[in-house]
């Protein structure tokens, strides 16, 4: 593991650990009243895992990693703002609120840290 990507790495381990404890509560909340819709509740199931999938890569710095865990951490963003605005219950707006304070952190880190802006850098400082 690069030192650098120790934080990024972590902090896509506890999204995606989070991403998946949160399961059971969403499914509870969908049968007492509908909301979350299951839709909502297959695609936090999918964000998961893929986010736990990616996070090995991104430790490693590989660039698919960084894409795939940008992408999952905009979608999180979006379904946290969902699950903000749309108040299926206190303890899922709040997990909400606090997945969103989360997923733009990790997205902030993601992009600072991508190999691909590295090799930007470094093309840069050997032209001058």
């Amino acid at each position: 593991m690069k030192p650098e990507l120790k934080p990024v790495t972590i902090l896509l381990a506890i999204i995606g650990v989070g991403q998946l404890a949160n399961l059971p509560f969403m499914i509870a909340q969908n049968h007492h009243g509908g909301t979350p819709p299951v839709p909502a509740i297959i695609v936090a199931a999918v964000l998961g895992i893929v986010i736990l999938a990616s996070a090995p890569g991104v430790a490693r710095g590989l660039r698919w990693a960084f894409t795939v865990a940008i992408t999952c951490q905009v979608v999180e963003a979006l379904t946290s703002i969902l699950g903000v605005v749309a108040h299926p219950g206190a303890t899922l707006t709040i997990v909400g609120a606090v997945g969103l304070v989360l997923s733009v952190t990790a997205i902030v880190l993601l992009v600072r840290h991508s190999p691909r802006r590295a090799l930007r850098r470094a093309a840069g400082g050997a032209a001058h």
